[in-house]
Order: C-alpha cells, then sequence, then structure tokens
C-alpha cells in the first residue's frame, strides 16, 4: 500500500479556516434573517444582497483581529508537528468559541431587536447566571459545540501525524510570507485603504440608512468587541455645544428654578420656600413591563394584573411613558439618578459614576429620612447595591439578606417580589426615622421564568408570553401584599409610591420607539394626590424633579428632566431614547431614530411633524448630555456639602 504523501499544508489550511470563519458569520446572517423575517421586512432583495456583501467587511474586520494572530503563528517557521497541532487547536476552539457566541447573538437578538453591545461589559459581573443558563437553557447546542470541538481537535491531530511535512522555505521567503500576512490582517481590521480610523459600529452607515439594514449588515461579536474594548462607542455629534445647552435648559429647567452655578448648566434649585409636609417616598422598579400586558394600559384582557389595574385607576396615571434604554441599568439610573443613557458614555457602574452625579437618596438622607435600596436579585446583579450606596442609600440589600417566606415550586433566577416587598416592609416598620425613601427593584418577570405558587400558573410554560403573564400575576399579587402591610403599619397614608417599569419586554410585534420604550408609570397616593390621567410624554428622567417637588425638598440637584405634574408647555414635551449604537426621540408629532450621523428612520403620529426639528432636538439633548459628563459639568457635589452645613446649623 502506497504510504500517504506529506506535505506543508499550513496555507492551505488558513485560507480555509478564514473562509470557515467567514461562512460561519454568513450563516448567522442568514439565520438572523430567516428568524427575525417581521423586522428585516421592509428590507427589498437589493437591500439584501448590499448587507450580505458589505457585512463580509465587518466579519473580516473580526477574522483578522482575532483569527490573523493565530494563522501569524500557525505559519511561523517552527518544523514541529506538535506546533501546527497547537495552533490548528486553537483556530478550532476559536471556530467553536464564535459559533457559539454568534447563537446567544441569535437568541439576543428578538429581545431587543439589536445585536449584543455594551451587555458585554455588563455580563462580566453575572457569570454565575451566564453559566446557570448555559446549562439549563441552552444545553443542547453546548454539547453539539463541545462534540464537535473534540472531534475536529482530534481529527487535526490525526491529519497532522499522517500528511504534514515541514516546507523547505528560505529565510527571505518565509520573512516576505509573514510580512504579508500581516498587511493582510491590518487592511482586514482597518475595513479599507483610505486614510482615517479603522472600521466602527458608526460606519455601517455608509451602507444603509435603515436599522434593519445596519442590523443585518453587523454581527454580535463585531458590536461586542468595538464596546466592550472601551466601554463605550465612538460617536461624533457636531451639534454647537451653547446652542444644545440652551436647547436643553429650555426643556427642562422651570421658571421657579435657579441656576447657582454657570459651570454646571443643569443644576437647579427650587425657589419655592413654602414649607411642605415631608411625605415618604416609595419607588417600586418593575422588571420588564410591558403596558400591552396591563389591561388598565391597554384594554386587552389578559387578568395578569387586577391589582395594577386598580392602582391606575386611584393613581395619577401616566399614559405616555418612555424609558431610556433597554437594560435594566439604564432605568435604575434614570429612576435613582436622573441619568439618561447615550452612546458613547460609559455604563453606570462601569464608568459613569467617575463624575460627580446628583444623589437623590443622599438629599433625602440630608433631610433626616431613612434611605434604602433592596432589589430580589443578588447584591453584586448590575451592582446595583453597590451604586444605591454610592448615591447615598443608607442601607442596600440583595437576595441573600431577605428570607424566603413561601413554599416556591421552582427557584427563581432573580429572586421573588413577595419576599422583597415584606422585607422592604419590615425595614420601613422598624425604621428610627420619621420618615423614609426607599426604592425596590423587583425581578420575578425576568426571564427564564419560573413556577412561583400554583395559583399563579394559569398558563403552561410552553411560550415566552405564557410564562410571562404566569410570573406577573405572581408580581402584581405581591404588590398588593405590599399595599395591605402598608395599611397595616400605618404608613400607606403619608407615602407616595412610584410604580415605574425599568424598561420593556414583549409586546406586540411593532418596532416603533413608542412600543419598544412605552412604559407603565404611575404615582399612587389617594390620601395626597387626586386621580388622574395625564397624555403628556414624560421619562424615567422626570421622576426625579416631581418627587422633590411632591416633597419639599430644595437641594441643588441635576437631572435630564422635568416635574411630570407642571403641565407647562406640554405639548413640546419629548423623551430620549437609546437602543444600543442608535438614539431616537419620542414628541407628541412622531419620532425619529438616529445613528449619530443621520436620521434612520421617522414616523409621523400627527400630520405636519417637522423630522428637522426633531432632529435638532435630539442632537442637542444628546450632545448636552455628552459634554456636561464627559467634562464632569452635571453635578458639583460642593453645593450638597454646602446644604449639609446649612442643615446641620438650623437643627442647632
Amino acid at each position: 500500500m502506497m504510504a500517504a504523501k506529506k506535505q506543508d499544508f499550513r496555507v492551505k489550511l488558513s485560507v480555509c479556516s478564514v473562509v470557515a470563519f467567514l461562512l460561519l458569520f454568513m450563516a448567522a446572517r442568514l439565520a438572523l434573517l430567516l428568524l427575525n423575517r417581521d423586522f428585516f421586512s421592509a428590507l427589498g432583495g437589493g437591500e439584501i444582497f448590499s448587507a450580505f456583501l458589505n457585512g463580509a467587511r465587518f466579519d473580516l474586520s473580526i477574522i483578522a483581529l482575532f483569527v490573523g494572530p493565530v494563522v501569524f503563528l500557525l505559519n511561523w517557521p517552527v518544523k514541529s508537528p506538535r506546533w501546527v497541532k497547537i495552533w490548528a487547536s486553537v483556530l478550532v476552539v476559536q471556530w467553536i468559541f464564535l459559533a457559539g457566541f454568534l447563537i446567544g447573538d441569535l437568541i439576543y437578538f428578538p429581545k431587543v431587536n439589536r445585536h449584543i453591545a455594551e451587555e458585554i461589559i455588563q455580563l462580566s459581573n453575572d457569570w454565575g447566571f451566564i453559566i446557570s443558563y448555559i446549562f439549563t437553557q441552552t444545553w443542547l447546542p453546548l454539547v453539539l459545540l463541545l462534540g464537535l470541538l473534540a472531534f475536529a481537535v482530534w481529527g487535526i491531530s490525526r491529519l497532522t501525524d499522517k500528511y504534514y511535512a515541514p516546507r523547505q522555505w528560505g529565510i527571505a521567503k518565509n520573512a516576505g510570507f509573514l510580512l504579508l500576512l500581516i498587511a493582510l490582517c491590518v487592511l482586514g481590521i482597518r475595513g479599507h485603504l483610505g486614510g482615517g480610523k479603522s472600521l466602527g459600529v458608526a460606519d455601517v452607515y455608509n451602507y444603509t440608512d435603515s436599522p434593519a439594514g445596519s442590523a443585518l449588515i453587523l454581527n454580535g461579536a463585531f458590536t461586542a468587541y468595538q464596546v466592550g474594548r472601551k466601554g463605550t462607542l465612538d460617536v461624533v455629534n457636531p451639534y454647537p455645544v451653547e446652542q444644545a445647552v440652551k436647547t436643553t435648559q429650555k426643556l427642562f429647567i422651570s421658571p421657579d428654578e435657579e441656576l447657582p452655578d454657570p459651570a454646571y448648566p443643569l443644576m437647579r434649585r427650587h425657589t419655592d420656600e413654602q414649607d411642605h409636609q415631608h411625605y415618604n417616598i416609595l419607588i417600586v422598579l418593575l422588571e420588564g413591563w410591558h403596558p400591552y400586558y396591563v389591561d388598565g394600559l391597554s384594554g386587552n384582557h389578559f387578568g395578569a394584573t387586577p391589582v395594577f389595574d386598580q392602582i391606575l385607576t386611584d393613581g395619577v396615571t401616566f399614559t405616555n411613558a418612555y424609558a431610556v434604554g433597554q437594560r435594566s441599568i439604564f432605568g435604575f439610573a434614570a429612576v435613582f439618578a436622573g441619568l439618561p443613557w447615550v452612546p458613547g458614555l460609559p455604563m453606570f457602574g462601569y464608568g459613569l459614576e467617575l463624575a460627580a452625579l446628583s444623589p437623590m437618596p443622599k438629599h433625602f438622607s440630608n433631610m433626616g429620612y431613612y434611605t434604602f435600596f433592596a432589589q430580589t436579585s443578588r447584591r453584586s446583579s448590575y451592582r446595583l447595591c453597590a451604586l444605591a450606596s454610592y448615591l447615598g442609600a443608607q442601607e442596600s440589600y440583595g437576595w441573600e439578606d431577605m428570607p424566603q417566606l413561601l413554599a416556591y415550586q421552582e427557584k427563581a433566577p432573580f429572586g421573588y417580589d413577595y419576599d422583597a416587598m415584606m422585607f422592604a416592609a419590615d425595614k420601613i416598620k422598624n425604621r428610627k426615622q420619621k420618615n423614609f425613601m426607599g426604592m425596590l427593584f423587583t425581578g420575578i418577570t425576568h426571564e427564564p421564568f419560573t413556577s412561583t405558587l400554583p395559583q399563579f400558573d394559569k398558563y403552561p410554560y410552553d411560550t415566552w408570553e405564557h410564562g410571562f403573564l404566569n410570573t406577573l400575576s405572581f408580581a402584581d399579587w405581591s404588590i398588593g401584599e405590599l399595599l395591605k402591610r402598608a395599611r397595616q403599619d400605618g404608613w400607606f397614608d403619608d407615602t407616595i409610591f412610584v410604580f415605574v417599569a425599568d424598561h420593556t419586554s414583549g409586546g406586540p410585534a411593532d418596532d416603533s420607539l413608542k412600543n419598544h420604550f412605552r412604559i407603565p408609570m404611575v404615582i399612587y397616593a389617594p390620601n395626597i394626590l387626586k386621580p388622574r390621567q395625564i397624555d403628556y410624554i414624560v421619562s424615567q428622567t422626570d421622576l426625579i424633579p416631581t418627587i422633590y417637588r411632591l416633597t419639599g425638598l430644595t437641594p441643588a440637584y441635576t437631572a435630564f428632566g422635568r416635574d411630570m405634574l407642571d403641565e407647562t408647555d406640554a405639548d413640546k414635551r419629548v423623551a430620549l431614547v437609546s437602543e444600543g449604537v442608535n438614539i431616537g426621540l419620542v414628541t407628541p408629532q412622531g419620532e425619529i431614530r438616529h445613528g449619530g450621523g443621520k436620521i434612520l428612520s421617522s414616523q409621523a403620529y400627527t400630520p405636519g411633524f417637522d423630522e428637522q426639528q426633531a432632529e435638532e432636538t435630539l442632537l442637542a439633548l444628546d450632545k448636552t448630555a455628552q459634554t456636561l459628563l464627559t467634562e464632569n459639568r452635571w453635578y458639583n457635589p460642593a453645593f450638597d456639602a454646602a446644604a449639609v452645613k446649612e442643615t446641620q446649623q438650623n437643627g442647632k
């Protein structure tokens, strides 16, 4: 039998590897298109072809960045077969890892209609949940990928032993080939031959002008790397700073507010010196609630929210309220710190807190309030307990601190709303101070959904919507139990409850900003505020000015909003929202999506929607937030220190 001919196949293996990676990206792009047909339905055949063609440019950028160095080392002039086995195996590991990552991106995409971006930074602190999710929810793809990995490594070893023989190139030829590899890697990473920066996320809009087109061109590995390497995206907003600040001030500063320091143009203070009763404040941040599933807001008949529906009837209900982003950390930052979320800034908890921020809990603590934060998930989740303490909350609690009160059928990955609410009620009951300001963050409505108590399992856990509705019923009941405790313990009558979602989840198949960002929001204090329905636009960032107004607190503060109960110029109110690499603006007349360089989509609610004016407002708000937070001109803590000193002197 003739012996197998041996040769140096490293060049051929290198080319095949690059092709294999490129085919993997293309397969993921095709799967994305097929699995999200409604989202991509607006794209024509030419646009889809262009997306696949131009998408290869972004695919090759990632391939050159991560695979290129391995190919370079594979072709280093080392003759040992073991050297070839090692680096060929690394290529296989990279391919398997990338396949797993792209599968994860495909799972994530329909939840927010975009690729993984800033979430890659947040996940670095939730490895426990990630590992648990992988082994319980995606174990089959994991087993298949690991099996493929083992088979591929075994095959590489066998083929190398059987067919590999080192090439006999001279120094000049080896050096020339390695230099060629370096040049190809640099070209691939840059994505073009001209001058300027390497490919970035924003460059996608050189090839498309729609969110659907950009999503099909990009891939999750590229967006995750671009954000993860710096914690932010590169954005260019040429809007003049001075004009941007003036526009923002007109939108947010009330006539009875003064600006104590010109260097901090959004920091203001109420000039109203009237005495106010210092009401208690309890903010309940609702995980992933969408108004579509709340019958009192949608007119549907899911029957999952009878308690909340009654709260809507008896409270001040905001039917046109908006979240600032699509993740919990953005909702927390907006509600607790008055912060917007715009691309180009680091996230709260991942660098944004290095700027001085307006500390609402501390302001209440300075006035003698007991302040606390409690979340159903673990303390380390999103670092929220640490961030609440950073903002001045006297106490912060997570799942580890709360006793389990009921015999639940399954272990929930993010804790139980009922336990957290009873825990908070105990803290309130046992406080030493007269007043309190607290914030509760729920979690049972976060997927993966688990069975809580038998009476709430109205549907089988066979679809996302059924699982969500079951947990929503439990969450709604838990709110009712919290209100019962408030009445029983005697703090209901002088407490202002704020129920607000952190972001939406699910809902109808509608790609509008209104569908993706409109949230349930209600201020519930039947003995303090008369029931009413408010239909003008409000945002999560409007809560802090509203709470200060209701409680009579007059600290110097900064928030990217205004009092929600102030009806002045209600027709000029807007909501700035962010979905990954894009930002958007919702106005009474219509909405726009923007990629930083141009409008991506526009939808008119009423005739005569001024798209250009909406774009100018969006760019002004974005520029103001970018500038003031980057230059640390958001809030001056010296005014907080002065207020503490004044309070102490008045106390004496």
